[in-house]
């Protein structure tokens, strides 16, 4: 099962591991070392917390026995609230659904990331073109951005107009063809062990939590 993240928690600072590529890492008595290469690398995701109070307290545990230990996962955001392209600049908007159909008065919904800017390319694919059009040079090199329910980290940018040429780790996850590019990526995610997420309450009141996740590919 895949459920969403709270909103009504907000973490107190966010660490994000960018894949690695290689893993085990280790060094002999003579001072070689020898790694072995991660055939899917996942990000991580490391999120201490302030106090929480009152409802903040029940999300919580609420969240918490959502997870049931490793066996479920959460649909959760990478926080770059600073870094990323502020919401005037990307834009929110109303848009039909995905068939161009409106709900039955003709209202549409309202779309908080970027609407058009689309992606095509194959599985394993490390460099790819996006064109941005009226929305322009909003994607720069250590922004997160995302491809359905992957995040990626561009880590090369090369602007011709509104064109952007992309480097990015990790490689492309899967195939896509014609999939939105968004600036405010989400992420499958599930604890790294069972022990994750306590919740001490300090005079059975407030607790300053500390959640440590790892991205899962369903």
């Amino acid at each position: 099962m895949i459920f969403d993240w709270p909103e009504i928690l907000v973490p107190q600072d966010v660490a994000v591991l960018p894949p690695r590529a290689t893993t085990g890492l280790s060094r002999s008595l003579n001072g070689f070392t020898q790694a072995a290469p991660a055939i899917r690398p996942p990000f991580g995701l490391k999120l201490p917390f302030g106090n929480l109070f009152g409802d903040e307290v029940k999300a919580w545990r609420a969240m918490m026995a959502l997870f049931e230990g490793q066996a479920n996962t959460v649909r959760v955001p990478l926080f770059d609230l600073w870094h990323r392209a502020k919401d005037s600049a990307i834009g929110a908007h109303l848009v039909p659904w995905s068939d161009g159909a409106t709900f039955s008065d003709g209202a549409m919904h309202m779309a908080s990331d970027l609407e058009g800017v689309t992606v095509s390319g194959v599985q394993g694919q490390r460099t790819f073109t996006a064109d941005f059009g009226q929305y322009g040079q909003l994607l720069e090199a250590g922004l997160y951005f995302g491809l359905g329910e992957h995040p990626y980290i561009a880590r090369r940018v090369w602007w011709e107009g509104s064109v952007a040429t992309i480097e990015t780790t990790p490689s492309f996850r899967s195939a896509y063809v014609n999939e939105p590019l968004k600036l405010k990526p989400t992420m499958i995610a599930g604890l790294v062990d069972d022990d994750q997420g306590e919740l001490m309450l300090r005079r059975a009141r407030y607790g300053a939590p500390s959640l440590e996740l790892v991205e899962r590919f369903v």
